[in-house]
């Protein structure tokens, strides 16, 4: 149970049946093990565990978990034989019953009196078939002691077992607050950051047109002042795609993609950009087309952002290359510049919310990337090197190979 609570249960979102079957399959694993290793007597009766497993498994599982650990045990109990089978079967029976009235309350009420319906538990189930047991025996006085340090070792037992779960599931709630509390601090952070990266934009395109109503304005001024204007809608635009791409990064519309294509169609778009900065562009081209499966205008979006960023990383001009290159299943891009390269500890931090290597970056764009990828059902990879430049692989699976 304790397996379960630390191993499995604290792994991410599951299916709620699944977690339920799990929990009793291992519960009752745990009372057949508990009963077929119990020290037995010559009167046919045994000490066990057995009940603690009942009780626990109640209070954390439910009834239908209880009713379950109830069944095998009684059964498993029953098969073995001895003049101890009836008692115990009514035993935990007795028990079971008093753990379906009390068990809403237990998990409700404070750590002391849990403490005390832990101690009635275990006596419940102890006096249920102790004075059976002194009956059939002759000599009773050797017994007691036995029996006084079994129910002892049943009742912290219990209290132990259930304080390490409550621990456990303090421990889970608690990681839980703390990821809503993250998440909504990334909120405020992105919003304030996708504010202001949009509000810039916006205020210069506001000058400038109403620059245009100032009657002294010449034609040539006024093309100029349209043209500043579009950039900075442009700009607002492309913020908010990225936006929009992080937040819902899944592939809508899947499609049959060449890769080769959709790389020679980013490059056509960046070149101008690469012309301005002196950055020279190599593609080894391939004979062979490569198809993946993906969205046509996220994954434009995902080599628009990953070739901007090269191009950036190279103030003083540079060169980038590019190479696609296939295996069985897999086809790989390596897009490599010259540029200015990135420490270790920058590569594990690209693509973290809100981090950038540049001064006024917001991190959005490789947000994009990230998230686009994987959605792809592909991986990327990030090699770079201080002073010498960044290599980025890009895995996609094939879906088929002309």
């Amino acid at each position: 149970m304790l397996v379960y609570h630390l191993f499995w249960n604290q792994k991410g979102k599951r299916s709620p049946k699944l977690n339920s079957a799990i929990f009793i399959v291992l519960c009752c694993l745990v009372t057949i093990l508990c009963i077929t290793f119990a020290a037995k007597t010559n009167y046919g009766f045994q000490f066990d565990m057995r009940h603690i497993v009942l009780i626990v498994g109640t209070l954390t599982g439910g009834p239908i978990a209880g009713g379950s650990i109830l069944v095998v045990l009684n059964i498993y109990r029953f098969l073995l034989g001895g003049i101890g089978v009836f008692p115990s079967v009514i035993g935990s029976i007795l028990l079971f019953i008093v753990l379906l009235f009390t068990y809403k309350f237990f998990n409700r009420t404070s750590n002391r009196i849990k403490i005390a319906l832990a101690i009635i538990y275990s006596l419940t189930y102890g006096f249920s078939w102790i004075p059976f047991f002194l009956s059939k025996v002759t000599n009773k006085a050797d017994y007691i002691p036995h029996i006084i340090v079994y129910e002892l070792c049943t009742i912290l037992g219990t209290i132990l077992i259930l304080y390490l779960l409550h621990i456990l599931q303090t421990q889970v709630r608690l990681q839980n607050e703390l990821m809503n509390a993250e998440k909504f601090h990334l909120i405020g952070e992105m919003a304030a950051s996708i504010s202001h990266e949009i509000r810039n934009p916006l205020t210069s395109t506001k000058g400038f047109l109403q620059l245009l109503q100032s009657d002294t304005c010449t034609e040539q001024e006024r093309k100029l002042y349209i043209d500043i204007a579009i950039n900075g809608i442009e700009q607002a635009n492309h913020v908010l795609t990225d936006y929009l791409t992080f937040a819902k990064p899944s592939i809508e519309k899947e499609q049959r993609l060449q890769l080769e294509e959709e790389l020679l169609h980013a490059l056509s778009l960046i070149t101008p950009l690469a012309n301005l900065a002196n950055v020279r562009t190599h593609y080894i081209k391939q004979s062979t087309s490569f198809f993946i499966a993906g969205e046509k205008q996220k994954l434009n979006q995902c080599l628009l952002n990953i070739l901007k960023n090269c191009i950036e990383a190279m103030p003083k001009g540079g060169d980038l290359y590019f190479t696609l290159v296939p295996d069985h299943k897999h086809i790989q891009l390596y897009i490599k510049d010259t540029g200015i390269g990135m420490d270790t500890e920058q590569v594990k931090r690209l693509g973290s919310p809100f981090y950038s290597t540049k001064e006024k970056g917001t991190g959005l764009g490789m947000m994009v990337v990230f998230s686009v990828v994987q959605a792809m059902n592909g991986k990327i990879d990030i090699i770079s090197e201080k002073g010498t430049g960044t290599t980025f692989l890009l895995t996609f699976p094939l879906i088929q190979k002309t």
